[in-house]
C-alpha cells in the first residue's frame, strides 16, 4: 500500500467534515394540515408547524415523547453529539455561523450530558460515590466543582472565552468572532470534553497514571482538531495558540482559586495540585 492509497480515506474524510448536513427538500405536492386545515405546499404547515402528512401513531411517536420530556425532540442531541465527534470544529463554525437549527441547544446540552455522566459514574464507582465527599478526600474548590459539576462547566468555559477570542481573532477561518460566539464555542467544547469523558470510563477502571495520559492525550487532539478545524491554522500554527491559550486558562484558574479558596494555594504543592487537576478535567 503506498502513500497515495493510504491519503484517500483522510481526504475522502476531510470532504465530508467540510460540508454542511444537508436538509432534505421541500416537497412540491400540496397538502392539507391535519391539525389547522391550512392549505400549503412544503413539508410543514406554515400556520402551526405540523409535519405535512397524516401519520398513525407508531413506536417513534412513543420514543419522541419520551425525548420531550428533556427537550431533546426536535434539533436531536445524538446527532449533535456524533458531529461533534465526528467533525467537531466545522460543526461548531456551523452553529456560530448562523445554522441554528443543526445542533440541539447548546447549554441546555452541556447540563444534560453533564447530568447523564455523573449518574453514569455513579453506576460504575458507587463504592467511591457512596463514600462522603470528604471521607474521599474532596475539600476546597475540588468540593465545590462536585456538588456543581454543571455550572462548573461553564464557569470553566467562560475562562477560555478571552484568551480564544484574543489570540484566534484574526484567524483564516471564522475571524474575528464574538465574544458571545466565543462563549458558545466554548460550551460546545466542554460538551465535547464531557462526551469523551463518558466514553473513556472504562480508563478509570485502572485508576493508573497510564489511563490518565492515554485521556489527557485524547481530549488534547479533540480540542487540537477543534480549533484547527474551526479557525483554519495549520498544524504548527494551531498548536501554539492552542498551548497559549491553555497558558492563560491555567492562570486564571489559579487566580480564581486564590481569590475563593485562599488557604488552597498557600504553597507551590498547592499550586501544582491545581494545575494537574486542570490538565487532567479541562485540557
Amino acid at each position: 500500500m503506498n502513500l497515495q492509497q493510504l491519503k484517500r480515506p483522510f481526504e475522502r474524510y476531510r470532504r465530508w467534515a467540510r460540508r454542511t448536513p444537508a436538509f432534505r427538500p421541500l416537497s412540491e405536492e400540496q397538502h392539507q394540515c391535519q391539525c389547522c386545515g391550512h392549505r400549503y405546499q412544503g413539508n410543514y404547515c406554515p400556520r402551526c408547524s405540523q409535519k405535512a402528512g397524516r401519520w398513525r401513531m407508531t413506536w417513534s411517536n412513543v420514543a419522541k415523547g419520551v425525548m420531550d420530556v428533556w427537550g431533546l425532540g426536535s434539533r436531536t442531541m445524538p446527532f449533535s453529539i456524533w458531529q461533534l465527534l465526528c467533525r467537531p470544529g466545522y460543526f461548531i463554525g456551523d452553529y456560530i455561523s448562523g445554522k441554528r437549527q443543526l445542533c440541539f441547544p447548546p447549554v441546555k446540552m452541556l447540563f444534560i450530558i453533564t447530568f447523564i455522566y455523573a449518574n453514569i459514574y455513579y453506576w460504575f464507582f458507587p463504592e467511591v460515590l457512596s463514600l462522603p465527599l470528604e471521607e474521599q478526600g474532596i475539600t476546597g474548590y475540588k468540593l465545590w466543582i462536585r456538588e456543581h459539576y454543571g455550572l462548573a462547566m461553564l464557569v470553566m468555559s467562560a475562562l477560555a472565552i478571552v484568551p480564544t477570542w484574543v489570540i484566534f481573532r484574526n484567524s483564516p477561518r471564522n475571524s474575528h468572532h464574538t465574544i458571545p460566539e466565543g462563549f458558545f464555542i466554548q460550551v460546545l467544547l466542554q460538551t465535547l470534553t464531557i462526551v469523551v469523558s463518558l466514553l473513556t470510563i472504562p480508563l478509570d477502571f485502572t485508576q493508573s497514571l497510564f489511563s490518565t495520559a492515554v485521556y489527557d492525550l485524547i481530549i488534547m487532539a479533540y480540542y487540537f482538531i477543534s480549533y484547527k478545524q474551526l479557525f483554519g491554522y495549520g498544524i504548527w500554527g494551531t498548536l501554539w495558540r492552542q498551548g497559549l491559550v491553555s497558558i492563560c486558562i491555567i492562570l486564571s484558574f489559579m487566580l480564581l482559586i486564590w481569590l475563593f479558596f485562599p488557604t488552597m494555594i498557600d504553597s507551590i504543592i498547592e499550586a501544582l495540585d491545581i494545575v494537574g487537576y486542570y490538565t487532567e478535567y479541562i485540557l
